[in-house]
Order: structure tokens, then C-alpha cells, then sequence
């Protein structure tokens, strides 16, 4: 196999944390060049991780190189241009999640990467957690019948992320519903076969962000609560077109027990199941009964941000995404728009896909 070049938009956290190393861990794929608007950062990961050419254009990047790949690792509401430029310029695109700050704008690099003939993927790496991975064999053999409720979660008791730009509504779109509730939410759709979402009753709070003495508690470090732009709380019902639902709950700070609570639960007509302790309820013989899968792994995000890495790849080889494309990325973002829709008019709002 001929080596594959990727390119990395954005030289951030996510950039430098998983996937440069994550490419660098992988046979005939080099990593040639790196961009970020901030020349130090580009410099940095060009140096850090001995890759031959940083820029501070991204325009000019994909003129010069010759890529066959590329990740866009810029804040959410910049996702957009890289990923249509890099499509048009014959490179497939690994974006990071979500897809866009919009579905518009994520429906935009969906149609570029259909016309450049380009593969167009999301970097939803939960969907490599072994738990889930289980919970979907199950759900694919029919085991849970009919799946009229899921519940997805992602909890934090003190956890605002203060780098970075995650406090800032223009760059990011939102605060903890589009950073880590995303995740919760997709994992929970691709375990119960990616229905369509038809209908949302949601509410986005900001009710730690203003106050002072959650932002000195943070285990995180401070916020200006001043500052402070996004949503640090997010509830949501989403209506599926088949007559079932979705129950959504996203925080960065909130008073619960433990410091970190991710979790998705199903209900079916034949049987249930858990994510986090991993567990599968169903009635045999008559008898209810709790079934407890043996694992030998356990969720690893960093090794599950190299799985993504690597199933990227393999999609280029194999020409079509094994994963998470472009189309399932604007219908997660679909329903975050609807919640947000929702938190402004206090009404039940409809899931506009616009594809």
C-alpha cells in the first residue's frame, strides 16, 4: 500500500493529544504538515512531533501538499471552510465532533465531500467504547426487540474545561450539550440504529457559569464568571419518528455524587441494557434475569480516539466510511439545534435535517 499524507488543521489539545500520535502509531500513513493560525502553536507540534511542514494558512497548506488526508481539529463554529477546502482539494476529511457549530454549515461539508467524491467522517470516538460495542451486537441480533426509550448521559460534578475556547458561544456554538453531551447523544443513537429524530423539548441553562464560587471549586482551575458565554447544563426529550424517545442530560457542573457520570440505557420490548456497569436484563424461561458480559477492556478515550484514527484509514483504503459519517454527524447536530431552539421559545420544536 502507497503511504497515505495527512494533514492537521488546528494544532490544538486534540490536535497534539490523539490524533497526530494516533496517525504516527499507524503503518504508511505521515504525518507531512500542520497548520494553525497561531505560528507558535503550529511550530510547536511541528517540532514536538517531527513533522516536516507547519503553516499558519490552511489555504496554502493544501496547495503545496500533497494530501490525501485530513484532520480539522479547529474550534466548532471553524469547521466548516477547512473541511470544504480539503475536500475539494481531493483529501477525505476526519472532522472532529460535531460535525459543525450548525447542521446547516455540517449539511454544506456533507455536500462537498459527495461532489469531490471524498469520504467525510466525525470524530465520535465513543462508539469504540467496549461496552457499547457490546450493547450493539445485542441490539443488532434483536435481542432488545423494539427500543422505545434511551437515556443518554454525561455528567460532571465540577468539570468546566477553562482552556482553550470552550467558554465562548461564537467559536464553539455551546457550551456542555455540544461539547460532551454530543457524545452521550450520538453514542445513544448509533446504539438504537440512528432513528429519526422528529420533535424536541429541551432546555440549555447557565446556572454554575455566573457564579463565582463554582468557578474558584472548578477541579478544572477558575473561569471569569464574566466571562462566562455557554450553556453549563442541558436537558432534552427528543421524539423519534418510529414512536419511541430519546432522554438527554448533559452538564459540566452539577450536585451529584460522582465526579464524572457517562452512561446510556435501553429499553426494549424483549430485553434492556446498560452501558456503565455493562449489563443486558431479559426475561428466559419465564425467570427475569441480569446478564453481565465479560470484558477484557475497558473504555479507554485515548485509545478509542486511536481506534478512530486507525478505522479513518481504513475507510480511505477501503473507499466508504466505516464509521460515523458526514450524513449521521448533521443528524446529531440537528437535534442540538432543536434543543437550543427549544430553550428560546419554551416550546416543543421540530428537527429540521436539512439533507
Amino acid at each position: 500500500m502507497r503511504e497515505i499524507r495527512v494533514g492537521i488543521i488546528g494544532c490544538g489539545g486534540i490536535a497534539q493529544n490523539a490524533h497526530i500520535p494516533g496517525y504516527q502509531r499507524l503503518e504508511n500513513v505521515k504525518v507531512v504538515a500542520c497548520c494553525d493560525i497561531v505560528e507558535s502553536v503550529a511550530k510547536t507540534a511541528a517540532e514536538k512531533f517531527s513533522i516536516p511542514h507547519y503553516y499558519t494558512d490552511y489555504e496554502k497548506m493544501l496547495k503545496s501538499e500533497r494530501l490525501d488526508a485530513v484532520s480539522v481539529c479547529t474550534p466548532n463554529s471553524l469547521h466548516k471552510e477547512p473541511t470544504i477546502m480539503a475536500l475539494e482539494s481531493g483529501a477525505h476529511v476526519l472532522v472532529e465532533k460535531p460535525i459543525a457549530a450548525n447542521a446547516e454549515d455540517g449539511a454544506a461539508m456533507v455536500r462537498a465531500a459527495r461532489k469531490a467524491g471524498r469520504i467525510l467522517i466525525v470524530g465520535f470516538q465513543e462508539r469504540f467504547n467496549p461496552y457499547g460495542m457490546v450493547i450493539r451486537k445485542f441490539v443488532e441480533g434483536g435481542d432488545l426487540g423494539w427500543i422505545y426509550y434511551n437515556r443518554a448521559v454525561y455528567l460532571r460534578r465540577r468539570g468546566v474545561p477553562t482552556w482553550g475556547v470552550f467558554l465562548d458561544r461564537k467559536l464553539q456554538g455551546g457550551g456542555a450539550l455540544i461539547d460532551i453531551g454530543v457524545h452521550a447523544l450520538d453514542l445513544a443513537m448509533y446504539l438504537q440504529g440512528f432513528k429519526r429524530p422528529v420533535s424536541v423539548l429541551g432546555r440549555a441553562y447557565t446556572l454554575f457559569g455566573k457564579n463565582k464560587e463554582a468557578a474558584e471549586a472548578n477541579a478544572w482551575g477558575p473561569w471569569d464568571p464574566e466571562k462566562f458565554e455557554v450553556d453549563d447544563n442541558s436537558f432534552a426529550v427528543v421524539s423519534m419518528e418510529d414512536g419511541s424517545f430519546l432522554v438527554l442530560e448533559a452538564s459540566w457542573a452539577s450536585h451529584i455524587k460522582s465526579q464524572h457520570i457517562f452512561n446510556v440505557s435501553l429499553r426494549g420490548t424483549q430485553g434492556g441494557a446498560q452501558l456503565d456497569p455493562i449489563e443486558i436484563y431479559a426475561d428466559r424461561n419465564g425467570v427475569a434475569v441480569d446478564m453481565t458480559p465479560i470484558l477484557y477492556t475497558k473504555p479507554d478515550w485515548r485509545e478509542q480516539s486511536y481506534i478512530k484514527i486507525k478505522k479513518f484509514i481504513e475507510s480511505i483504503i477501503a473507499e466508504k466510511p466505516l464509521y460515523a459519517p458526514g450524513e449521521e454527524g448533521v443528524v446529531v447536530q440537528s437535534i442540538i439545534d432543536a434543543i437550543y431552539r427549544s430553550t428560546e421559545t419554551g416550546r416543543v420544536e421540530p428537527v429540521h435535517i436539512p439533507l
